[in-house]
């Protein structure tokens, strides 16, 4: 069931709505309070920024670095965004009313959403109240992180998300947030992999998802602009965190502040707080989790990996031996 999910993205969205619809599949015969799923750009409060990666790839540390500036609103990972297309695809049959509840209701429900330390109750008002020519699922989702961004980062002048399974969704999200910029942060796939396996997940999951996101990332590189997509590696952010940071500040025109190396003094980094795979967030940057892969993974596990991975490695320019 893992790896469907890593091909659920790829699938079109009109045969997702079907896929959902259930016992409601013959409502797509006609079209029943049909709402878009993107909306005209300068109805939305920003363009906003999607960090892709495998996982365990340094977004956390990424999103931590970043909003120590204020000028950008990241909130602990969500991963509700593609869960929220495809309810709102398959929910078409239901009122705005309820449409509206049912999406807020995935991100309350979710189980990272109290890291976010905000109620969403005062936007429902907001966004029932929508007239409809600017009703639409980004719409929805903009008023959602608009509202924590005012909560959090009053001063942010666009927000974005940090969810690593909005890799392998990209192809929704970008029909919702046409204009988004991206940025995908790489790390070596036996580090990525050997964390995921600390963590409980299968050797061979966990190989498989690396590889998968590392491809549609490149899928995603060839479908933007370079103007809206940057591609930086962890190993660059832990040893050169001010010039890669820059990058990134430069992609999503933000101003790169020095305040952003000491994110493990701000109160804005919270995930160590919540989980125990998150507390190296409590210390200044370093360099130490680079090529723990030899010290991690046994010389079987090794192995293993390495022969689904050493092409991709070099192509990607990690040495191997």
């Amino acid at each position: 069931m893992r790896n469907l999910s890593f091909q659920l993205g790829r699938l079109p969205l009109w045969l997702v709505r079907l896929l959902d619809s259930g016992r409601y599949g013959l409502r797509l015969l006609r079209p029943v309070n049909r709402y878009p799923l993107a909306d005209r750009a300068d109805s939305l409060s920003c363009q906003p920024l999607f960090i892709v990666s495998s996982g365990r790839a340094g977004t956390t540390l990424l999103r931590s670095m970043l909003v120590v500036g204020g000028q950008i609103a990241i909130p602990p990972e969500s991963q509700v965004i593609p869960a929220a297309i495809r309810r709102y695809l398959s929910a078409q049959h239901l009122g705005w009313y309820d449409l509206c509840r049912l999406l807020v209701a995935l991100f309350e429900s979710n189980r990272n959403f109290p890291l976010w330390e905000i109620s969403l109750h005062p936007i429902y008002d907001r966004l029932i109240n929508l007239p409809p020519a600017e009703r639409s699922l980004a719409r929805v989702i903009d008023e959602i992180f608009r509202h924590y961004a005012a909560q959090k980062f009053p001063e942010a002048i666009l927000w974005g998300d940090q969810s690593p399974i909005n890799t392998f969704y990209w192809r929704w999200i970008h029909r919702a947030f046409p204009q988004a910029r991206f940025v995908h942060l790489l790390r070596d796939g036996r580090d990525v992999v050997a964390s995921l396996v600390e963590r409980g997940f299968d050797l061979q999951w966990a190989t498989r998802r690396w590889t998968t996101s590392i491809e549609e990332c490149h899928a995603l590189a060839r479908h933007l602009n370079k103007d809206r997509f940057l591609e930086v590696k962890y190993e660059e952010l832990v040893s050169e965190p001010e010039l890669t940071l820059q990058r990134v500040c430069e992609l999503v025109k933000i101003d790169y502040s020095p305040r952003m190396l000491d994110f493990w003094k701000s109160p804005t980094t919270i995930e160590h707080k919540y989980q125990s795979f998150h507390r190296n967030l409590a210390r200044p940057v370093f360099t130490d989790s680079i090529g723990r892969w030899k010290t991690r993974l046994s010389p079987t596990q090794q192995e293993y990996v390495l022969a689904h991975t050493t092409n991709l490695l070099t192509e990607l320019g990690y040495e191997v031996e």
